[in-house]
């Protein structure tokens, strides 16, 4: 029997309702040329089980909550490497070896696909993720996606296809990290996120900035063939109002905890961060108040409102004061 050229365990985290696209997942991880040593199935308190069992998974109940979910990826864990995956992501055969092999060729930490491709939006999606959400493009310049002072990213619009480029954030339904990295970063002095519903807080943004900002080397890999499959289970994409104004909530204390606030920034840079933010706030105001507009609803502009003024009511409570640094000491 062939020694693996490496060992890695896979940490899934569920709710139990992915259906299908959770066994073409748990499918896709068993035909891999180099084979996990364990998967470990992270499911939500007071869901049940999915009946689906393909091989070798282990299921353990976890606190209900993304970052609860995702921070208990260690546990049981005793292997180098970490394949961490939301329920409904799709491999081609080779992709967490070659997923390991860019890793290791430059040195870096953390490597995830490219399942969300930014430089493929229509000019269209590009007009709007500036105006809305501050999102924009860079003159390529080796780097995938950088976070701007204002809390938004910036992405590179000519990636060359299949390399693995140094990156600030990327998608979170897959992650190649080292275990002793993903345990250094401290996941678990997030859990601040989890009191808010689930897929509002930009939750996989803060999961790389931490890694990048703790001095680790993150990479995206283009063209790497794994596929999001989006269960679509929190129903992110649902317009109510509760989820708009969550939403602004998140942009400004993912700003304020990762771009403002954390303990690397001095006062210079404290500055031209909130200088940086109310021009993304009052491009979003603007665009809001012209989709309110359009669409004959005022939620769209009240709950951007609303949320930022909850997001400055949050950062100054007690418990949030009480979240240890950003930057592990």
């Amino acid at each position: 029997m062939q020694t693996p050229k490496f060992d890695y365990c896979v940490a899934i985290r569920t709710v139990g309702k992915a259906g299908e696209k959770y066994i073409q997942e748990l499918q896709s991880l068993h035909r891999q040329t180099v084979k996990p040593k364990h998967i470990f199935v992270h499911l939500a308190e007071g869901f049940e089980r999915p009946k689906e069992q393909v091989g070798m998974e282990e299921y353990i109940i976890t606190p209900k909550g993304l970052v609860h979910q995702r921070a208990a990826s260690l546990e049981g864990v005793d292997t180098e490497f970490l394949l961490i995956l939301d329920d409904d992501v799709f491999f081609p055969d080779d992709a967490v070896e070659r997923l390991h092999d860019a890793m290791m060729a430059q040195e870096a930490d953390c490597i995830s696909p490219d399942t969300f491709p930014n430089h493929e939006m229509s000019f269209a999606q590009r007009m709007i993720a500036y105006w809305a959400n501050g999102v924009t493009r860079r003159k390529p310049d080796g780097k995938a996606i950088v976070i701007e002072p204002n809390g938004a990213f910036s992405f590179n619009p000519a990636p060359e296809k299949g390399r693995a480029y140094p990156t600030q954030s990327a998608a979170g339904p897959a992650l190649f990290i080292k275990t002793e990295v993903f345990r250094a970063i401290q996941y678990q002095d997030e859990y601040w996120v989890d009191q808010f519903p689930a897929g509002t807080f930009y939750e996989d943004q803060l999961m790389f900035h931490k890694i990048h900002k703790n001095g680790y080397k993150v990479l995206l890999q283009y063209d790497a063939g794994v596929v999001h499959l989006d269960a679509g289970t929190n129903n992110v994409k649902q317009k109510t109002y509760e989820k708009l104004m969550y939403r602004a909530m998140a942009q400004y204390v993912i700003w304020y905890r990762s771009c403002y606030d954390a303990n690397d920034v001095d006062e210079k840079g404290k500055r031209q961060a909130l200088s940086a933010y109310q021009w993304r706030y009052f491009r979003g105001y603007v665009t809001r108040c012209v989709f309110s507009l359009l669409k004959w609803s005022p939620r769209f502009l009240t709950a951007y409102v609303e949320g930022n003024r909850k997001g400055k009511e949050f950062v100054k409570t007690d418990e949030y004061k009480s979240v240890p640094n950003f930057i592990v000491k």
